[in-house]
């Protein structure tokens, strides 16, 4: 293996080790606590109220608390930074029919489908126990996005593996914070690659990014985002750096006495290997909120790159109704 190949297997390992080192602080940051303050209690004289409860959630979630106020959440539903609602490439689970105004993947037509699954899981958060709505969690991301092309049956013109680390943490006066890994693998539609003779260029991109989430008030969010590639599967036309954007609308207390209401979002992107093309996606419409999963009926409109990675050098423009949701 070249003396660049180690390199670029060591940073990866790095990472995730460190990623998995804070997770596991934040979690034995919270047993010792309550452990601490268990073996501190006189044995002769019985407590007033246990000093460590440990109980469990209607949805089967174990929760230890200390008497400390630190609560150690494990595999919680939720995140303390919410997924961008119009970013085309948020793992989500969503179904759409798009209709192009501009194509330029070579022999597609202007009508197709697109396939999304995946989300955001939790594995461990600290929060204090009487502020649910502040603290650190780390979670698991996944996702698959691929596009049919109905104009010649449905062909799949290609799709995305994605997956990744996430660390993220609210604090007071509505901001959030995230840290995360995203890995993204594309590949051409065997179909599509069988039929016109497309071949793929490697497209991989791993990267290392950091974001900020304002909620401004109950109905408004700004968030903006920076990554870095630190592992590209083609060189000589991938570029590591990209940023993004966005400003989100959501009032669910409008409409079906409270249950639902209705939103709007803009995202705004740009990477290097793009030569830093301002891309747009924006989506309205109605949501829907049961449980921890929110349904989200609407319109969305983009200009820029296909979802496919394969197809990154390309610019399309469509609009589309989709069902997406949020877990």
């Amino acid at each position: 293996m070249p003396p660049m190949a180690f390199k670029i297997v060591g940073l990866r390992q790095s990472l995730y080790l460190l990623i998995t080192a804070l997770c596991s602080i934040l979690l034995l940051t919270g047993m010792v606590n309550a452990e601490s303050e268990v073996s501190s209690a006189t044995p002769e004289a019985p407590p007033v109220s246990p000093e460590v409860t440990i109980k469990e959630e209607a949805e089967g979630i174990p929760l230890i608390t200390s008497k400390s106020g630190r609560t150690v959440l494990l595999f919680p539903s939720g995140d303390f930074y919410p997924p961008y609602i119009a970013d085309p490439r948020t793992p989500r689970f969503g179904i759409q029919w798009m209709i192009y105004s501009k194509t330029t993947i070579p022999d597609t037509g202007n009508s197709r489908f697109g396939l999304e699954a995946g989300g955001s899981f939790g594995i461990v958060s600290v929060h204090p126990a009487d502020q649910t709505n502040q603290g650190w969690q780390l979670s698991i991301k996944g996702g698959f996005d691929a596009q049919f092309d109905i104009y010649h049956s449905e062909d799949n013109i290609g799709w995305d593996g994605i997956y990744g680390l996430l660390l993220t943490t609210a604090q007071d006066h509505g901001f959030a914070y995230k840290l995360s890994m995203n890995h993204d693998s594309s590949h051409v539609g065997d179909e599509y690659e069988a039929r016109t003779g497309r071949q793929r260029i490697g497209y991989t991109r791993e990267e290392i990014a950091a974001g900020i989430s304002w909620s401004i008030n109950n109905y408004w969010r700004a968030y903006a985002e920076a990554g870095w590639g630190y592992h590209l599967g083609n060189e000589n036309l991938q570029k590591p750096g990209r940023l993004e954007f966005g400003l989100e609308y959501e009032s669910t207390k409008s409409l079906w006495e409270g249950r639902a209401g209705w939103y709007t979002a803009l995202d705004i992107s740009s990477m290097q290997e793009r030569d830093w093309r301002v891309d747009t996606s924006f989506q309205m419409g109605f949501v829907f909120r049961s449980g921890e999963r929110t349904w989200r009926l609407g319109i969305e409109r983009c200009d820029g790159p296909p979802p496919i990675g394969e197809f990154f050098q390309y610019t399309e423009s469509y609009i589309a109704l989709g069902l997406w949701i949020d877990i």
